[in-house]
């Protein structure tokens, strides 16, 4: 595929895939009131894992994570690895299609059946796709402007009817460095941060290889403060406990905004907000999906789109019964199999570029 994506496009598709559902949910709050400073010390674990998927990427520019797999570990060890790696994205696409169909059906579309939403979305997400990674980059653009004036919009509102209560933070690590320790050990360092091992498929496109990751690590730093100040400021208007125990805390939180009786039930910015969330994480996990099913098969992924979609709904479906049973399992799957996808193999092929380049570098010199 000869595409090419600008760095303005790069930092805007990151910020809102980093964002995602992350973004309304109860991120860290197994920290607690603390639940802030797990968050940001999950944006800065994230941040150094990146830098290793960076490292790949500036060592194989025009390859991707599939690509420079079957490289390092060769064709009988790459490819399996590289099929287990399109079975992931193909997993999470799945996992956060029902993630945002059940939020949005607990959040306004009570009666609408779940199957319903999670079509009309990955169908949507799919005619996107079939138009072009690029054309979803620079539909990015659009949505991240309109994400972050929600949110300045929201935080106004919030100030000026006098909801935030700062003293609900305090004191900080009241019961010492464990929580927060234990809260980015079971979720903060791989959701979301860690799911940036998705963009090691969308990275050989950049447009300006030097740049691009720093500019990559810049959207995961500006997301990770902006949730760390949102799990914040429902902190701060709920209290801990109330947060804890809501499914979607910032839909609480907005419906506290009250100012003489005009401007009421802003809760719709909330569900926006979702939607544009979980539209675009599932597209970059369905995108890093059909590249690595392009290059594996040498098949034009547009042909697989569909397929692939009918695929990451049922799975999506069939995943758990209910959304008690599906967050469970999440909470498996993030503890105990994705950090191999995350952390393990990837730094097996950091070891393998490494002594690779030192072995080619006296010859090309």
């Amino acid at each position: 595929m000869n595409i090419r994506i600008g760095l303005i496009q790069f930092f805007s598709i990151t910020l809102l895939f980093e964002l995602g559902t992350a973004l309304v949910v109860n991120l860290g709050l197994e920290a607690g009131k603390d639940a802030w400073l797990s968050i940001f010390t999950g944006t800065v674990i994230g941040l150094i894992v990146f830098m290793g998927y960076a490292y790949l990427y500036w060592t194989y520019p025009k390859l991707t994570l599939t690509g420079y797999t079957r490289k390092l570990l060769g064709k009988y060890i790459g490819i399996p690895v590289s099929l287990l790696y399109i079975i992931l994205f193909l997993n999470l696409a799945g996992r956060d299609l029902r993630d945002g169909s059940t939020m949005l059906a607990m959040a306004t579309m009570h009666n609408t059946p779940l199957f319903i939403i999670s079509t009309l979305m990955i169908l949507s997400v799919a005619y996107v796709l079939h138009k072009g990674v690029e054309v979803l980059t620079r539909t990015s653009l659009v949505f991240t402007v309109i994400v972050l004036l929600i949110g300045i919009f929201c935080t106004l509102l919030l100030m000026l009817s006098g909801s935030i209560h700062l003293d609900r933070l305090l004191p900080v690590m009241e019961d010492g460095l464990r929580p927060v320790a234990a809260a980015v050990l079971h979720q903060n360092y791989i959701f979301p941060f860690g799911e940036m091992i998705s963009f090691t498929m969308l990275m050989p496109y950049l447009s300006n290889v030097k740049k691009g990751p720093w500019v990559i690590a810049a959207a995961i730093l500006t997301s990770g403060l902006l949730l760390s100040f949102t799990m914040a400021l429902n902190i701060s208007v709920l209290g801990a406990d109330i947060v804890s125990r809501a499914p979607l805390p910032l839909m609480p939180v907005i419906s506290k905004i009250s100012l003489s009786d005009f401007i009421q039930r802003v809760d719709i910015f909330v569900v926006m907000v979702l939607i544009i969330g979980v539209f675009f994480k599932i597209a970059v996990f369905f995108a890093a999906a059909m590249i690595g099913i392009s290059e594996l098969f040498g098949l034009p992924y547009r042909r697989m789109l569909y397929p692939s979609a009918l695929i990451i709904l049922f799975t999506s479906m069939l995943d758990a019964r209910n959304f008690t049973e599906h967050l469970e399992e999440g909470g498996r799957l993030l503890y105990r199999v994705y950090p191999v996808f995350v952390l393990l193999i990837p730094a097996i092929l950091m070891v393998l570029a490494a002594i690779s380049h030192h072995r080619s570098a006296p010859r090309s010199g």
